[in-house]
């Protein structure tokens, strides 16, 4: 299978993918969207430590973890952990989950009508 082919099959397959949200028995929206956030920012905060205890000590950083990049004003450069996304993800569903949520689907409403 050629690799175009095989990308617009799994985008094919994403996008039959139900969509999901976080779910415990007896929450209302507002304490669910509370717990969201405080748990963004809670994984935002621990993987943006991780990422700052494990880069690279000493110029160039060129270890393929860190990218480098200037600035608005072009002024001093930056490292960022280009894996801190995926690891602000996992905390965050971590989080979620140690405080009881689950994901579920969202049911998806018929655009037939009748």
């Amino acid at each position: 299978m050629s690799r175009p082919a095989a990308i617009l099959l799994l985008l094919g397959f994403a996008a039959c993918a139900p969509s999901t949200e976080w779910a415990r028995a007896d929450t209302a929206l507002e304490q669910r969207q509370k717990d969201e956030k405080d748990c963004h920012d809670i994984a935002s905060w621990q993987a943006l430590d991780e990422s700052d205890k494990t880069r690279p000590i000493y110029p160039p950083f060129r270890d393929t973890q860190f990218m480098e990049s200037g600035g608005e004003d072009g002024g001093g450069v930056t490292t960022s952990y280009t894996r801190r996304g995926p690891r602000m993800y996992e905390l965050s569903i971590y989080c979620m989950e140690q405080r009881g949520y689950h994901l579920r689907p969202i049911a998806q409403k018929s655009g037939v009508t009748s």
